[in-house]
């Protein structure tokens, strides 16, 4: 409400309905909390719908704004989808690693996080898996065998260079998704998606510029990352991954390092 030119007079609301607002939001997180647990614990699976809302008001004893409220913050958190219509109702949806890997990238993109630091962060975590694969007393059955396979895939995409980084980067994640610990899989699995988002920045100019021979010697590198880690020597398979991954990155390095990091697919 315009009270003068340059004052604006706010309506004051009275002071009840103000105090009712606040009593019923917080009502709306109690009960946002209660479904919130079930879901992350696995009591409503992905893909389950919420029971219906009568019920839910009689089983929480709310009235169905408060009830409606409480959906809002879990639709917001990507936990429910609601539904209109006929076949309509809240659907439930656990969260998934790309889930955590997006609002990552968005935190990165608020803060114009660099390429060059995020390679940093990348060149320090993977090999870190790369000997925890090593280390695995059921690397022989539960690692060497997926990266072997994944490695003669990418073999044969030498003569195609966008092939061949799509098979680099499938690669690299097999060695994450094998290392037998799931923190480190979630962590490192946002900042390997984050990567591979901004590949497009010089995927296509790569592969018009870097030839054959090159992409096989990436080839032969990987193939001596798979021995270390059946040999099972730790040590030398983080020194090793560490050079991989320095030579890996030193071509989008030289003209992307201080380029800001974007949430989504990287323009050019």
């Amino acid at each position: 409400m315009v009270d003068s030119p340059g004052r604006v007079r706010v309506a004051q609301r009275p002071a009840g309905e103000a105090a009712d607002e606040i009593r019923y939001a917080a009502i709306a997180e109690v009960v946002a909390g209660v479904l919130r647990r079930r879901i992350l614990d696995g009591e409503l699976a992905d893909g389950d719908v919420l029971p219906k809302q009568d019920e839910l008001m009689a089983e929480f004893d709310v009235g169905r704004t408060t009830l409606r409220q409480a959906i809002r913050i879990l639709e917001t958190e990507g936990l429910l989808t609601v539904r209109r219509g006929k076949v309509g109702g809240s659907v439930v949806h656990q969260p998934t690693p790309e889930d955590a890997a997006r609002m990552f990238g968005m935190v990165m993109h608020t803060r114009h996080v660099t390429l060059a630091d995020l390679a940093q962060a990348l060149r320090r975590l993977e090999p870190v898996c790369v000997a925890l694969c090593a280390g695995r007393e059921d690397r022989a059955d539960a690692v060497v065998p997926r990266l072997r396979e994944v490695h003669e895939r990418m073999a044969l995409t030498v003569d195609d260079g966008l092939a061949y980084i799509r098979a680099s980067r499938e690669f690299h994640e097999a060695i994450v998704g094998s290392c037998g610990n799931q923190t480190m899989q979630i962590v490192l699995g946002m900042v390997e998606t984050l990567w591979a988002r901004q590949e497009q920045l010089w995927a296509e100019r790569s592969a018009a510029e870097v030839g054959a021979d090159i992409r096989r010697a990436g080839v032969r590198e990987h193939e001596h990352l798979i021995d270390l880690i059946a040999d099972g020597d730790e040590t030398l398979a983080y020194r090793y991954a560490v050079r991989h991954l320095e030579g890996a990155h030193a071509y989008p390095l030289q003209e992307y390092a201080a380029r800001p990091v974007q949430s989504g697919p990287a323009g050019a």
